[in-house]
Order: structure tokens, then sequence, then C-alpha cells
């Protein structure tokens, strides 16, 4: 009786471990890497990722949304867009760059206010929110960057 049940608990064990490896449906997004929390006047910033789709039909689809932060409420411009990656069909696993460039991506305020002596325009403080969705429609859990300081 006891050998059935260790045989039983050791099964449902394997298990169980077995499905960590395995990928999910829903595409996976993890950042690996951002090349810096403060980007210079016409500076680059640089996402990294790990992307992750069980069927591996990962296409050019990752929904980017900016969010400023500054206390100072402004109208701002391109807070959301897609942005094409390169397609990763038939791999259930890849790592993707993106890079952002700064009159393209990176400012927000469209007139940012004016302090300081001598005037200096405010810089934009941002966070950057990233969704994968594959072929199948299918779309990842929101990714969220710590804030990145841009200058302006």
């Amino acid at each position: 009786m006891k050998t059935k049940i260790l045989f039983t608990l050791l099964a449902a064990i394997s298990l169980a471990s077995c499905d960590k490896d395995n990928y999910n449906t829903k595409p996976t997004l993890k950042l690996r890497s951002v090349n810096t929390n403060v980007v210079p006047v016409n500076g680059n910033l640089t996402f990294e990722f790990e992307v992750t789709d069980k069927e591996g039909d990962i296409t050019d689809s990752l929904f980017v949304k900016k969010v400023r932060l500054n206390s100072r409420v402004v109208t701002t411009i391109r807070d959301s867009y897609y942005l094409s990656i390169p397609q990763v069909d038939k791999i259930q696993k890849a790592f993707v760059r993106v890079d952002l460039s700064y009159q393209d991506y990176l400012i927000s305020a469209r007139q940012p206010p004016v302090t300081g002596t001598p005037p200096k325009s405010e810089n934009d403080t941002l966070q950057f929110k990233f969704v994968l969705i594959d072929r199948g429609s299918n779309a990842s859990d929101t990714l969220t960057s710590e804030p990145i300081v841009i200058i302006r």
C-alpha cells in the first residue's frame, strides 16, 4: 500500500514538473534589458525582449503605449502605436530588439512646459507599456517599463 502511495506521489510530482517548460497559447513577453533610463536629446532607447508562444505564430504586432508621468498635464503626441518586429514564425522562443528613435517614438509633450532661468523645456518622464499579439489574436500580459526620462 505504501508503495502505491509513493509511486502515485512520484508520478504526480513528475507530471507537475514537466509542465514548467511548456509554452502557452497566450504569448509571453519578458523584458531582458533596456539600454538607459535617461535618453539625451536625439538619443535612442533600446528594449530587448524574450518572447515565447506555443504555436510559434508570433508576427509583427507589438503594441506600445506611452504614459507621461509628469505632474503637469499637457497635450501629448503618438501615445500609442504598433511596432514591427521580426517575424519569428514557427519558433516558440525568440529574442527581439526594439529601437525607439527620439523624434519618432520618444518625445511625448506636444509643447512641453518651459521652466527655469534660462528657460528650458520640461523633460518627459515616461513609462512604456507593451503587449505582444500573435497571429491567432492572442495577447500577452501587459509589460510595463520603469520610468524613463526623455531630455527635452
